[in-house]
């Protein structure tokens, strides 16, 4: 095996120019792929990070909800001040857990004088907020929330909304909604900041108040929900079922994937297109490699006969093809991989910036990400179709005549 991988090699480096061009298309292949494989990987990081870490959490405990969806009232099946003690000392006692943030959502509408908006509040605990998620929430104008009674009546609202009604930080809104008992209820609050979420449908409607505040518009001391934030993202799926079985039946504990159904329909779209992409690489090497080798066999018939007249089986002749074959594979995929690496830092360095997605104001910025294992195997597949393209190809020899080849001129 080792003398004909030493033959093979040497025959790589006499025909130098046919072996450059054919490493380099190998090259330019696995360059494509890896750098395709790498902004898949970024993007579905940067989706699951902004998912969880925008205020989703890795879970989120709610009241079991009726079997139908179905309630007739706000906070219907919301956690009462009992039960929540009970879920947070449970969550507080397991090292992976966080951060838990108390959530309580409600609707209604909102109002300068002039103008009315519908709104989507969330009461939150100023200071918990802050800590989970507060990197992640970005304010165009003002100030976060305060905690404590400072902050007591203030709220933040979406920058499209603030723009509609016309107002600025430390300005008033009226806020009307109807309470637990069905009865309507309404609060003066004043405008502490202005969130922009770069989303414009989003920031029309989104309304962020203290949870105390809320509780009292809504005259309730229940909330909707906890989210939880975890130490690790890796071991997510792991910790929720364990934090499932510890609270008991009382309480349904909600996985991110499921409260974001967006992110596995996304991952399958990625997941398709870098297979019709990998399969059209893995076609043009293929077909690259299969077209060297038959012009190769016939340039070398002389070689070939002169093998087959001293006796070396048409098995061993092809195995030569195959071993240069995987070696040029090598080569190229080496080259690509190495050629990848720099351009992933020399574009993360860059900091290139796309433009906004549908849907979306803000630009993206381009970043990808270098993942090792899947890195290796790309560039562990493509010797192997090179490999495979010169033995189908390298069939040809079996209908060379040797006589015929040696008497030729």
């Amino acid at each position: 095996m080792t003398q004909w991988l030493v033959l093979a090699h040497r025959n790589v480096l006499r025909n130098g120019r046919r072996s450059l061009l054919l490493g380099g298309t190998i090259a330019v292949g696995a360059l494509a792929l890896l750098l395709f494989a790498a902004y898949i990987a970024a993007s579905l990081e940067g989706l699951r990070e902004s998912t969880i870490r925008g205020g989703l959490g890795h879970a989120q405990v709610t009241a079991v909800p009726p079997a139908d969806g179905y309630t007739e009232q706000q906070l219907q099946y919301g956690l009462d001040a009992d039960e929540r003690a009970r879920v947070e000392a449970v969550l507080a006692r397991n090292d992976g857990v966080r951060r838990i943030a108390p959530r309580l959502q409600f609707s209604g509408l909102v109002s300068n004088g002039p103008r009315t908006l519908n709104f989507e509040a969330q009461g939150v605990d100023p200071l918990r907020e802050r800590q989970a998620y507060g990197a992640f929430q970005l304010l165009a104008e003002g100030e976060p929330l305060r905690a404590g009674g400072e902050g007591r009546y203030q709220a933040l609202i979406g920058k499209e909304m603030a723009r509609r009604l016309g107002v600025k930080p430390g300005q008033s809104l009226t806020l009307m909604t109807t309470t637990v008992q069905g009865s309507v209820n309404a609060m003066d609050v004043d405008v502490a900041g202005i969130i922009a979420t770069g989303v414009p449908e989003r920031d029309l409607y989104t309304l962020q108040l203290p949870i105390e505040t809320a509780q009292e518009l809504l005259r309730t001391k229940k909330i909707s929900s906890l989210s939880v934030l975890y130490q690790d993202t890796a071991g997510a799926d792991a910790l929720s079922a364990s934090l499932a079985q510890r609270l008991g039946a009382k309480v349904r504990l909600a996985r991110w994937q499921e409260l974001a159904p967006l992110y596995p329909q996304v991952m399958a779209l990625f997941r398709n297109q870098f297979i019709v992409f990998g399969a059209i690489i893995g076609l043009i090497v293929f077909l690259g490699v299969a077209a060297m080798t038959l012009a190769t066999i016939y340039e070398r018939s002389k070689e070939i006969g002169t093998l087959r007249a001293m006796g070396i089986p048409q098995a061993m002749v092809r195995r030569l093809f195959m071993f240069e074959g995987l070696l040029q594979g090598a080569f190229g995929a080496l080259a690509g991989g190495v050629a990848a690496w720099l351009a992933t830092v020399a574009i993360n360095a860059a900091g290139i910036e796309l433009a906004p997605p549908p849907g979306r104001n803000v630009g993206v910025p381009l970043h990808l990400l270098w993942l090792f294992q899947p890195s290796i195997v790309i560039m562990a597949m493509l010797p192997l179709v090179a490999m495979m393209a010169a033995w189908l190809t390298s069939r040809r020899i079996g209908r060379m005549p040797v006589k015929a080849i040696l008497t030729s001129n």
